[in-house]
């Protein structure tokens, strides 16, 4: 399929079939023309924070053991006059920095949406679907959407570059100690790969892709101690400010890690201090992916 954004192809034909997105930016709140549109184009421009999409929106809080409904914004550059009628699916995962292949037995729901063409928008239906008390004190959420004639191209999560996949992958942890995140390196390559494990704080170019209730300000903070380990609780790195650690994945395979970050100084209260997990590939230049990690001021 030819690359397109604004409803036709780069011959200058219209093309009618469906260019179908879950809308990842911007975020809601900010004035109009103060931030990038999202017109399909991936991977997302570098102030975006493309673990947090701001077209998943919760509607009831996370809790394990209880139900979650979610909503999606999906957007569509089709040319043409015709609406399409698309699918739309929702899965939850432990907290990941990469991408991955969802599993079947964390999928939430299908839902249908109609979009119109030409830069179209429409908000889904709430989803509803059942986290597993034992699903850990984090999750993130994936959505994908479809239609036959714009399927993705795998069944690979991979919001970064494919845009009917979006992901919304925040951890909010409390300030004054050291907080402490479990989550998932991965690679979904048939064969081994290198990757860069990157810990520290977000620039503040991408803060405004931060959300979270109460409305409270982003402010800048140093880390103090970041320590990174492995499965069998091995220290892999440890370092201050930020930290780098390259990791040799398996083909498919999913390695458990545990990042603890202590920011340097108190975070006041009203504010939190955004710090970020990004997996690279090894001589990639666009991240793989991310996870958001929110230290919140008393």
């Amino acid at each position: 399929m030819p690359a397109r954004n604004d409803g036709r192809d780069p011959e200058g034909t219209t093309d009618d079939r469906p260019y179908l997105f879950v809308h990842s930016y911007p975020p809601p709140v900010l004035p109009a023309g103060s931030f990038p549109v999202d017109n399909g184009t991936r991977p997302v421009p570098p102030e975006v924070c493309w673990y947090l999409c701001s077209g998943i929106q919760p509607l009831t809080a996370f809790q394990p053991g209880e139900d979650l409904t979610v909503q999606v914004t999906v957007g569509n550059w089709q040319g043409g006059n015709s609406e399409s009628i698309a699918y739309l699916g929702l899965w939850w995962s432990p907290p990941v920095s990469g991408p991955l292949v969802p599993d079947a037995d964390k999928f939430l729901g299908l839902t249908t949406v109609v979009v119109p063409p030409h830069g179209g928008q429409v908000v889904s239906d709430p989803l509803t679907g059942h986290i597993p008390a034992d699903a850990g004190d984090h999750v993130c959420l994936l959505a994908q959407v479809r239609h036959p004639l714009d399927p993705p191209s795998t069944n690979v999560a991979d919001p970064v570059n494919d845009r009917h996949w979006a992901q919304h992958n925040l951890v909010a942890l409390p300030s004054g100690s050291a907080g402490t995140l479990s989550f998932l390196a991965s690679n979904p390559l048939a064969e081994g790969a290198e990757y860069l494990i990157s810990v520290g704080p977000v620039p503040p170019v991408r803060w405004p892709g931060f959300r979270l209730d109460g409305d409270p300000e982003p402010v800048g903070a140093e880390a103090g101690l970041i320590v990174l380990t492995g499965p069998d609780g091995q220290e892999l790195a440890r370092d201050e400010g930020e930290l780098s650690c390259v990791l040799a994945l398996d083909g498919g395979e999913r390695r458990r890690l545990e990042v603890t970050v202590e920011p340097a100084g108190a975070v006041p209260a009203g504010t939190f201090a955004p710090f970020e997990v990004v997996q690279y590939r090894i001589g990639a230049e666009v991240p793989a992916g991310g996870i958001g990690l929110a230290f919140t001021g008393g």
